[in-house]
């Protein structure tokens, strides 16, 4: 038979936080991983009920889930405890209720899944926005854009979708080289986030390409607004590396439910009406119009790309 102090050091030296507790959720007793983990003394944290350790969105959970446990006898779940500094630790509990010197326990293996989360957010970073810019990427853009129809046809509203593509940002790769480029398309991604309200969305779906969505519009008139604002802040030169250079920016709006309900054939309508501008001249906006021969409005002023060493 396994001698008390052996049990103890097994149960000290366990990797994981062991925990039992008692049927009501009072502390009993808890291996020296736990407390390294949780920064408190041994003397503070016994006699301590388990809705103390838990942030208030997860306290709430503990009546239901004691409940729970003593009907079927075991339980797995993922949780978080609050250490003494404030921090809070993500944890996955593994609890199970045992017999101990005749009485009902619950014996707990709590692991801290800090790494894992990390791992997890870093996963959805990858599939959701762009690593460059750190703007929501070509998924996450149709996953907003699904939700702004939602909501326009829920509340009766309109909204736009801007597609824009840099005009000259080739020369600049060429001329001063592919790490000035991506800067330059990283403060292209700040200055067009300055034109957004929280509620809009912007994201870069290609190489020099990115896409506005701007909800919850009055008129189409809207769009024109937000469009030049777009097309003066790119006008203003970027100086990078000590190197001058200006781009400009061919806009293709459509509007929903104007042109379109269906989600993708408003994008597709705005990128039909960004290489329309492309051909009238560059550095302006285009509406869809789907009549050949008929433009509904465009800027005059079209603003030269330079370049400069």
């Amino acid at each position: 038979m396994m001698s008390e102090s052996r049990y103890r050091d097994l149960f000290d030296l366990a990797a994981d936080c062991l925990m039992v507790l008692d049927i009501d959720g009072t502390i009993i007793d808890i291996n020296r991983t736990g407390l390294a983990q949780r920064g408190y003394t041994r003397d503070e944290i016994i006699g301590m009920h388990i809705t103390r350790l838990d942030p208030p969105e997860f306290a709430a959970k503990v009546p239901k889930r004691l409940e729970d446990l003593e009907k079927k006898g075991f339980a797995v779940f993922e949780s978080a405890h609050l250490c003494k500094d404030g921090s809070v630790m993500p944890v996955e509990i593994n609890t199970r209720v045992i017999e101990l010197d005749g009485k009902k326990v619950m014996y707990s293996v709590i692991r801290d899944i800090t790494g894992r989360r990390t791992a997890e957010q870093r996963i959805a970073q990858l599939a959701h926005f762009d690593m460059l810019t750190k703007l929501p990427n070509r998924a996450l853009f149709y996953d907003r854009l699904d939700q702004a129809a939602a909501r326009a046809k829920r509340y009766h509203q309109k909204f736009a979708v801007l597609f824009m593509d840099l005009d000259g940002f080739k020369q600049v790769n060429d001329e001063f080289g592919h790490h000035v480029g991506d800067i330059l398309l990283k403060t292209v991604a700040e200055r067009l986030t300055d034109n957004a309200r929280d509620m809009d969305t912007v994201a870069r779906v290609g190489g020099d390409e990115f896409i506005f969505i701007l909800n919850n519009i009055d008129h189409p008139e809207n769009a024109v607004l937000v469009a030049n604002k777009i097309l003066d802040s790119l006008a203003r030169p970027f100086v990078i590396n000590d190197n001058s250079c200006s781009v400009g920016c061919s806009i293709g709006i459509s509007i929903f439910p104007d042109d379109t309900s269906i989600t993708e054939t408003l994008v597709i309508m705005a990128d039909d009406a960004m290489y329309l501008s492309k051909k009238s001249g560059r550095n302006q906006y285009q509406f869809f119009n789907p009549l050949p021969g008929k433009q509904r409005e465009m800027r005059q002023e079209v603003l030269p790309i330079k370049f400069s060493g």
